[in-house]
């Protein structure tokens, strides 16, 4: 990996500490998460404050020009015999030496802080790489069985155990992969070496390389478009070269959506190989995360990761629970999105004949079928499925809410 990149090295002492896939998982949602809510939080004020240094420049200069407006004289031209105003001199000098003390403050705030957010999504997509990198390493440690290591005989006596050694030339092997590849070739390692599917159907791969070659225009050519970033990312924005780059609002938002789905399949990919003790967590997480993303509204990351569900063959009782949550909130995305063929695909897969209530009321509401609603609401409340929170938290009675105002207050009252 380019020069760049060893700033992922920073994280040398973690290396070889996480616990499981899981963790991992946790951490990075965590960390976009932040960095999402940070531009939010300070997105605005950042833009306010522009605004004011904006309407500071504005207010002082038209004080400079009211204030020459009002000092203009009349006078007498004796060659053309007419009437001008003129200005005295001694006002212009006042007016010109205004203007060199003028604010000196350009409304860069947001420009910074929209810069500053998107570096740390790419630094945390990064860290997201390392650390599996590590935890592979660690618990498959056979797998550099034929590996040569230099290691002189100070540096092992700097270590009190052989698993504090194995470690540390763990760490180095890591270090080398991410230092040395390219981004491709880091990620051909994670396919060929490591048996881990990029799933390049789901994952849009070209955009993630756009995102991190416009980080690099930031850090390393003061945010100007260059040849390599229009040769390396086939140009998607029609840049020229010499023009500045920048991270609006909608771009910063859809880079975190798109660095949020690839980390996560990858991460489930790596849960499903590594850790198949735990398997039942990892469904239960990718319900979780479709739900989370429906909240949102953010429905591609939805369909995404539910036709990503769709090649998970349940275990047991429970994973077939999660994974018929997982195919309602598919179909929840689908029909808000207003894709009525793959909903109808989804919907012909979807058996609730003898489903509890809630499940049966959903697929009512999935197929615009509002009859005896009420009915079915009592029982899910009876069977403690269904409450007021949830009926008004859960994306898919938005249907409900939104268009049908009688029977939405009809169903409140089951509540009652």
């Amino acid at each position: 990996m380019s020069e760049e990149e060893k700033g992922l090295l920073d994280k040398k002492e973690a290396v070889g500490t996480v616990e499981n896939v899981q963790s991992i998982f946790f951490s990075y949602n965590e960390n976009l998460n932040s960095v999402k809510l940070y531009f939010s939080k300070f997105g605005n004020l950042a833009t306010g404050e522009d605004d004011n240094i904006k309407e500071s420049f504005e207010s002082f200069f038209e004080e400079v020009v009211e204030d020459l407006e009002s000092n203009k004289k009349t006078v007498l031209n004796p060659e053309t015999d007419t009437e001008e105003e003129v200005i005295d001199d001694e006002y212009i000098k006042k007016a010109l030496s205004l203007f060199r003390k003028r604010p000196n403050i350009s409304p860069r705030n947001y420009e910074i802080l929209s810069r500053s957010s998107f570096l740390m999504l790419n630094n945390y997509f990064e860290y997201l790489l390392t650390d599996l990198l590590s935890y592979f390493y660690n618990k498959y440690q056979n797998s550099l069985d034929e590996k040569e290591f230099r290691l002189t005989l100070k540096e092992l006596n700097e270590f009190e155990t052989i698993e504090e050694a194995t470690k540390n030339l763990i760490l180095k092997e890591v270090e080398s992969i991410i230092v040395e590849k390219t981004f491709n070739e880091l990620l051909i390692h994670f396919e060929k070496q490591l048996s881990i599917s990029l799933e390049n159907d789901l994952i849009n791969w070209n955009k993630i390389i756009e995102i991190r070659e416009r980080r690099h225009l930031i850090v390393h050519n003061s945010s100007i478009v260059n040849k390599k970033y229009i040769t390396r990312t086939g140009n998607p924005y029609d840049f020229k070269i010499g023009e500045p780059i920048h991270v609006q609002k909608d771009y910063f938002e859809n880079s975190c959506n798109e660095l949020k789905i690839a980390g996560q399949l990858l991460l489930f990919n790596c849960w499903g190989k590594w850790d198949k003790d735990n398997i039942d967590n990892a469904i239960y997480q990718i319900m979780l995360q479709t739900f989370e993303d429906l909240k949102f509204k953010n429905n591609d990351a939805v369909r995404r990761m539910c036709e990503y569900s769709n090649q998970i063959i349940a275990k047991n009782e429970n994973q077939e629970d999660y994974l018929f949550r997982i195919k309602v909130n598919h179909a929840i995305a689908l029909k808000k999105s207003k894709s009525n063929k793959d909903l109808a695909k989804v919907l012909k897969t979807m058996k609730v004949g003898t489903a509890t209530p809630i499940f049966k009321i959903a697929f009512k509401i999935l197929n615009d079928d509002h009859k005896d609603l009420s009915g079915l609401f009592k029982k899910a409340v009876v069977m403690e499925e269904l409450n007021r929170e949830f009926y008004l938290e859960w994306p898919i009675f938005d249907f409900v809410r939104i268009n049908e105002t009688e029977l939405h207050k009809e169903l409140l009252q089951t509540f009652n």
